[in-house]
């Protein structure tokens, strides 16, 4: 099968290359667009100012005030380059941004004040439209990126949750956290991406409140702004409401694909007939619940299904270490009580390691009957962009790192970190800094073991192995041998994980599903 593929951080333990141009190893990359960042004469300042230009940043924001905007003395361009820029220069908070590089930020006319007096009220404004900004620069950067063929692309949804500590941090709530199988309080923000062979875009985002420990806010200065509609969707809509709304945006804004796709966490019936709704294919994993399925007109739950087809699992060839069955089934759609049956064809596929015990195995259901197995777990596959794209956020571009409780601050929050995102992205395709392979080991002289949202592990496989050829005779077949399995070993590591199949995760899924969380 083949698969989009990342390779985590870690030390690497080679010697430097020799010669004039050498540089010193470093460890390998798992968030490739602020790596690129890091090249000799790429300054985040400069790509954000072209960006400013090459996207209308400004005159975009200008348009999503809810009123018009007052005459404050302040270059609003001076305040979208602050913002957009303070995260990448790896300054602690806003504060310490502005004693050091922020003393341009003055208003005209008046008594110095400090800069970031000046951002802080910006972001306390509650009639910024931020969402509605960020969602015309992803339409904007799609239209001039190529993401990959339509039909080989894919929505993907997803969550993630940043924790946040304070009783007065609005709009955060008790979330559980599957990836460590606890609750923590934090804010949680739902993700729509395009995920396709050569990238990810970042399409929309909403934050998202539970029931939990919520903290709600106070008051706004008008329930009519922006910031108090987007708080009202946190607290009162769940997460299918919030995607459906998302993807039905999406498409009007002219983003295309084939596919929507989601994990077990979004594998429900509503997604589904949510994708069929908007001629999409849908690729889900599924839960192993009471969920039943329409085989030879005779329903089966998923665990049933798993105890028939056990035995007849095959592994796709000899060095594969999953196996497999597929099966050709129905699923009714219809979610009212009593209504008529909607049935749709699906194809499922049981999926589990040839040598682990017999419940670590996982269930992956698509609408495309006409696919292969390898193919819809190809697609599927496409989903661990997003994570990438979370990682990335988190460490290098600012998401929720403002120092404050502010609901508007959050909101803001989320989507500045998105647009910087985009502006970078599209920046490094357009100078060729996300060509890893080309650009940046012609640089270094140095192999990566790098990928990007976008390349298929079967293509980076052969890039890398057309590296390796150069080096044969230096190091020897065995050796070469080797290590092309090492990497192999690591990518399978990883894909099991960004497929959410190993035991610790499938045993996570299990639990969250009987405790209801799920």
């Amino acid at each position: 099968m083949v698969y989009a593929v990342s390779v985590r951080k870690q030390k690497n333990t080679s010697s430097p290359p020799s010669g004039q141009n050498a540089t010193k190893v470093g460890r390998q990359s798992y968030t490739p667009i602020s790596d690129a960042l890091s090249q000799p004469n790429t300054l985040a300042d400069n790509e954000f100012s072209d960006g400013l230009v090459q996207f209308n940043l400004v005159g975009l924001l200008s348009r999503s005030f809810k009123r018009k905007r007052r005459n404050d003395g302040v270059q609003f361009s001076q305040i979208v380059m602050t913002l957009l820029v303070w995260p990448i220069l790896k300054v602690s908070s806003i504060h310490c941004f502005c004693q050091e590089l922020g003393q341009y930020l003055r208003r005209e006319g008046k008594r110095p004040e400090r800069p970031e007096d000046i951002i802080y009220d910006f972001w306390a404004c509650e009639d910024i439209n931020w969402r509605s900004w960020a969602c015309n620069v992803s339409r904007q950067v799609g239209a001039q990126i190529d993401i990959g063929s339509p039909d080989k692309s894919a929505f993907v949804v997803d969550d993630t949750l940043k924790g946040r500590r304070g009783k007065k941090v609005e709009g955060t709530s008790r979330h559980y956290d599957h990836n460590r199988g606890i609750t923590i309080a934090g804010h949680q923000c739902l993700e729509l991406g395009l995920a396709g062979e050569n990238g990810f875009l970042p399409v929309d985002r909403q934050l998202f409140m539970g029931n939990k420990g919520a903290v709600d806010k106070d008051n706004f200065k008008d329930n009519r702004s922006a910031a108090a509609q987007d708080m009202k969707r946190a607290r009162d809509e769940n997460k299918h409401q919030m995607l459906a709304r998302m993807l039905k945006a999406a498409i009007k804004n002219g983003h295309k694909a084939a596919y929507l796709i989601g994990d077990a966490w979004f594998g429900t019936k509503a997604n589904i007939a949510l994708a069929v709704d908007h001629d999409l294919k849908a690729i889900f994993q599924m839960k192993r619940g009471k969920l039943n399925y329409r085989v030879n007109d005779i329903l089966y739950s998923a665990a049933q299904l798993h105890a028939l087809h056990a035995r007849r699992m095959k592994a796709t060839s000899a060095k594969a270490r999953f196996k497999m069955a597929r099966i050709e089934a129905e699923l009714n759609l219809e979610t009212r009580p009593g209504a008529e049956p909607v049935w749709q064809s699906v194809v499922l596929i049981l999926s589990a390691p040839n040598d682990d015990n017999k419940e670590n195995w996982v269930l992956f259901l698509s609408t495309d009957t006409a696919a292969s197995s390898g193919q819809i777990l190809e697609i599927y596959a496409l989903r661990w962009s997003v994570e990438v794209y979370f990682k990335e956020l988190k460490q290098n571009f600012g998401l929720l790192a403002e120092q404050s409780g502010k609901y508007q601050v959050a909101y803001a929050s989320v989507h500045l970190a998105a647009v910087r995102y985009l502006v970078i992205y599209a920046a490094m395709l357009r100078n060729g800094s996300l060509s890893f392979g080309q650009l940046r080991d012609l640089q270094s002289g140095k192999l990566l073991a790098l990928s990007y949202a976008g390349l298929l592990w079967g293509l980076f496989r052969a890039i890398i192995s057309g590296v390796f050829d150069q080096f044969e005779e230096i190091i020897g077949a065995g050796q070469l041998k080797e290590l092309g399995e090492a990497i192999d070993g690591a990518v399978e590591r990883f894909l099991c994980e960004a497929l959410q199949i190993t035991p610790s995760q499938v045993k996570a899924i299990a639990r969250a599903e009987a405790d209801g969380r799920l």
